[in-house]
């Protein structure tokens, strides 16, 4: 009897470690993306030559200490609708990982090519999936995207300032909210569509 109780005890916590190491998915975004009305945006349509500069930016917190991710996934846009005349330049992108303190944990470039909605034939906004080398993350951090132009990145118009989305300034390392200039003294507040995973 003690014997079975002690394999129980074990199968129990085995379960429970296996379960602990299964893959996680983390959400910039609450609810069904289906149901979102959804824009895509570019820091250069924004902010000109400066934009090139400028990351989407996006504070997560991790489900566990020493948590590794390894998936970056946001849904863009690079102009593609089908037509020879709509094939996109190649440019390149950037991709950073931050601590909580937004030391730089890794750093990602590569042509925006192979990830977005062209190489797939697809004419609308698509998910863009990199994949990334185990990065352990603890507490929160920060996926900052640099779309330089080849890229859009979807967004959700929000009614008040995002507690998790930002434009992070490379110069002078400053973290804003995500409150896009729409005109003089105006600005609209916006959520970036990102998720992560890891385990």
């Amino acid at each position: 009897m003690i014997c079975l109780a002690a394999l129980v005890i074990s199968s129990l916590t085995l379960a429970a470690d296996a379960q602990t190491t299964k893959r996680q998915i983390l959400n910039s975004y609450e609810g069904n993306l289906t149901q979102k009305e959804i824009a895509p945006v570019d820091m250069l349509s924004f902010f000109g030559i400066p934009g090139y500069f400028i990351a989407e930016t996006v504070k997560f917190k991790a489900p566990k200490p020493g948590w590794k991710l390894d998936e970056v996934q946001l849904v863009g846009w690079d102009g593609f609708n089908g037509t020879v005349e709509s094939i996109p330049r190649e440019r390149a992108i950037a991709l950073e990982v931050r601590d909580k303190d937004r030391k730089l944990l890794y750093r990602f470039t590569d042509s925006q090519l192979p990830y977005t909605n062209f190489v797939r034939n697809a004419t609308g906004v698509y998910p863009i999936t990199i994949e990334l080398p185990p990065i352990p993350v603890s507490d929160e951090f920060y996926i900052s995207f640099y779309d330089r132009g080849a890229v859009a990145v979807a967004s959700e118009r929000l009614n008040e300032t995002s507690k998790n989305s930002f434009l992070y300034i490379e110069a002078g390392d400053e973290l804003i909210p995500a409150n896009l200039p729409i005109g003089e003294n105006k600005t609209i507040p916006v959520n970036w569509i990102m998720s992560v995973g890891g385990s």
